[in-house]
């Protein structure tokens, strides 16, 4: 695998070699016209429009982003949280543009993507992004048919209902998925970080790798916002694993998405697993008693699910359930 793909500091270093202005991550959560960050060009527009950047006409930013709208078509190739690596440039010419298209399509073939595999397929494009209406020529780009990203030139962007003109005349936007571009080249899974983790089904990795990715970014499990996504995809992850606790395996894959999301992120901290594992043991608990209530165990309903697996255990064969009905359901 080539260390491009897996290093932040090759990648940037690549592009701070071309000149480019390159940018520290943003903290994945927004709270603004979305929750998460969905795009390395959402801060970079953001950021310029608030006058934080100067008009830069190269910038580069491997951004994490999270995209709800794929947690219930998890696949290989396809998940909840990647790297959108972004180049983008105000105020540029059409030229211009497409120097920064050549740019990347030079590290392409560098990292060994074969260029008579690569195609692509061109469109007029017209957004509203919050405020504003973009419009321009977006480009999707194929390898071997699996997209790897796009690039637009945007030649009219202007606040929604209105002409007024807000300081750009123009903004080229390419993005490319890293973890697509990595699985091109390395043939194995698409959520292969540091070792292989074939042995994992790719959605329970997809839930693995975001709670992570929230994790690094200081989300705590809540009832609103992105805490309140932390606490739906650890239940999604509760569904998947039938209420058992994380094996070695899972653990370890846990481990290096974290380890993974740190390296993207440019953050070296310590992990606060408790978040973690008192949230997911709560939602397995919430899982078993749903289950029982299934079974003809009713008067469950009250127990407890805030109590830690041993204690929550106990509780259940005080009110009589089956301990080998329990076994089954916790190991």
């Amino acid at each position: 695998m080539n260390r491009k793909l897996l290093d932040s500091k090759e990648l940037k270093q690549y592009f701070f070699d071309k000149k480019y202005n390159c940018l520290g991550p943003y903290n994945v959560v927004n709270n603004k016209d979305t929750v998460y960050i969905t795009a390395g060009i959402q801060p970079i527009l953001s950021d310029f429009r608030d006058k934080k950047i100067d008009n830069f006409k190269k910038i580069y930013l491997s951004q994490p982003v999270i995209r709800t709208q794929f947690a219930n078509s998890v696949k290989e190739g396809s998940s909840i949280a990647f790297i959108n690596s972004t180049t983008a440039g105000f105020n540029i010419s059409k030229s211009e543009h497409l120097n920064l298209i050549k740019d990347w399509f030079e590290l392409f073939y560098e990292l060994g993507i074969n260029p008579k595999k690569v195609s692509s397929q061109s469109k007029a494009y017209e957004r509203q992004w919050g405020n504003l209406l973009v419009c321009g020529e977006k480009t999707f780009y194929y390898y071997n048919d699996l997209e790897l990203g796009d690039t637009t030139f945007f030649t009219k962007i202007t606040e929604y209902n209105s002409n007024d003109n807000i300081g750009i005349e123009t903004m080229s936007d390419i993005g490319f998925g890293l973890e697509r571009l990595r699985w091109c080249l390395n043939g194995k899974s698409y959520f292969d970080l540091y070792s292989d983790s074939e042995e994992i089904l790719p959605e329970i990795k997809a839930y693995l790798s975001v709670l992570a990715l929230l994790m690094v970014n200081d989300v705590k499990p809540s009832n609103k916002n992105s805490g309140y996504r932390f606490r739906l995809f650890s239940k999604k992850l509760v569904s998947l694993l039938n209420g058992k606790e994380l094996d070695h395996k899972l653990k370890q894959y846990l481990l290096e998405s974290i380890n993974y999301w740190m390296e993207w992120q440019e953050i070296d901290k310590n992990i606060n697993f408790d978040l973690f594992n008192d949230e997911y043991i709560r939602n397995c608990n919430r899982y078993i008693v749903d289950w029982l209530i299934k079974d003809g165990y009713n008067y469950l309903e009250k127990v407890d699910i805030n109590l830690p697996r041993n204690e929550f255990i106990e509780k259940l064969l005080t009110k009589g359930v089956d301990i080998a009905k329990i076994k089954t359901l916790t190991k």
